[in-house]
């Protein structure tokens, strides 16, 4: 599978009218293709709140995460969302220790809330982004 990776950030997060259901945007970093993901409540509130520099008494699972991938003296490198099957995105997190590449499935929207707690830039498969007006 030749999919270039290309970097994207978090554009925008928001409801879908149509569905009423949350869909975090992904722009890609150079240009203006873009890869809309539909998520669930939870993930779409821990995104919106690391974002917005929100804390809880107690952590969160994706604050929980990065715990555990600090803790264990590995670093988050990158998450890359893949491919999309009926429907379903896949996504996986690149996590470095001890000069080892491990990688972990992961939902989009998982990957992506951990990703921007521990700063690590987000790549999406060159054949998943559409042109905005798409």
């Amino acid at each position: 599978m030749g999919d270039e990776m290309i970097e994207v950030v978090v554009s925008k997060l928001g409801i879908d009218p149509g569905t009423k259901t949350y869909v975090v945007v992904l722009q890609e970093k150079a240009a203006s293709r873009l890869l809309p993901i539909w998520i669930g409540q939870a993930e779409a509130e821990s995104i919106v709140m690391h974002m917005h520099n929100m804390k809880r008494a107690r952590p969160l699972t994706h604050d929980l995460c990065k715990t555990i991938i600090t803790g264990l003296g590995a670093t988050l490198r990158r998450v890359q969302i893949t491919r999309v099957e009926n429907n379903t995105y896949y996504g996986e997190l690149h996590l470095e220790r001890g000069g080892e590449i491990i990688q972990v499935d992961s939902r989009p929207s998982d990957a992506i809330a951990i990703a921007v707690r521990l700063g690590a830039p987000i790549f999406a498969a060159e054949s998943l982004l559409m042109l905005a007006d798409e």
